[in-house]
């Protein structure tokens, strides 16, 4: 077999920011799911992956990653939920520009309603938090997991859960 393994650890890393939804009474129902989203979240999370891969080749060791950097990439992927969303209602391609990954500066190209309401959401940030913080407790016991693998399945659910919030502000905006 070429790398796969089962990880609890990758497990609890996706639980973590599920948990962090339910703490935010992000989720009150079933999650919106479409195929669009998946494959826009499995062409994004591959860019992501490339891109931090590229930065480690670049003088780096490995890819050691700041809190700051960790933060700027669940705002990253919680911004292009809301690209994606605004992409599947208006028939758009996705262009996933890496812009603002690692810096926090993060151009978001969005309907407007839900670009507001994103704003607002201290999702983002606590996903971020609550990762930080599990990562940080859970240490010992991570063993030899990629941290880099666990971080992105984190990542995937936060962008998952980011494009079920922004497909209820749509649903929401199309009831007024």
């Amino acid at each position: 077999m070429s790398g796969f393994s089962r990880s609890l650890a990758a497990q609890a890393a996706a639980k973590c920011i599920i948990d962090t939804a339910s703490q935010l009474e992000l989720l009150d129902g079933p999650i919106a799911t479409a195929p669009e989203l998946a494959e826009a979240e499995k062409e994004l999370i591959i860019k992501m992956m490339a891109e931090l891969k590229r930065r480690s080749g670049e003088g780096e060791s490995g890819v050691a990653l700041e809190p700051d950097e960790v933060s700027s990439l669940f705002t990253f992927v919680f911004a292009k939920a809301a690209e994606v969303v605004t992409n599947m209602y208006n028939h758009q391609e996705n262009k996933f520009e890496l812009a603002g990954m690692l810096d926090g500066k993060i151009p978001v190209y969005a309907d407007d309603k839900i670009t507001e309401e994103f704003k607002r959401s201290p999702f983002p940030f606590t996903c971020a938090a609550n990762y930080l913080e599990w990562y940080d407790a859970e240490g010992d016991l991570l063993g030899d997991n990629d941290p880099v693998l666990l971080l992105f399945e984190a990542l995937k659910w936060c962008f998952r859960l980011s494009c079920h919030l922004a497909i209820v502000i749509v649903e929401d905006k199309e009831e007024e």
